[in-house]
């Protein structure tokens, strides 16, 4: 999976009123990664999150019926 590899620039002013949205953004290049690497982080993240969310969806339905 190729990827970007971007260079971006957020004021301080800006990080201090808690407004994250960038003043500029670059490409510098592009990057060959591999997909399971790249999205592993994310996937230990979130997976936790969303098995117990769907967990206490699953129990407040049985709590209807």
């Amino acid at each position: 999976m190729k990827v970007a590899i971007v260079r971006t620039v957020i004021t301080r002013e800006k990080l201090m009123a808690d407004d994250f949205t960038p003043v500029s953004e670059e490409i510098v290049g592009y990057e060959e990664v591999n997909e399971d690497e790249f999205y592993r982080p994310l996937a230990q993240f979130l997976y936790p999150r969303i098995k117990k969310y769907l967990e206490e969806q699953r129990q407040g339905k049985d709590d209807v019926d």
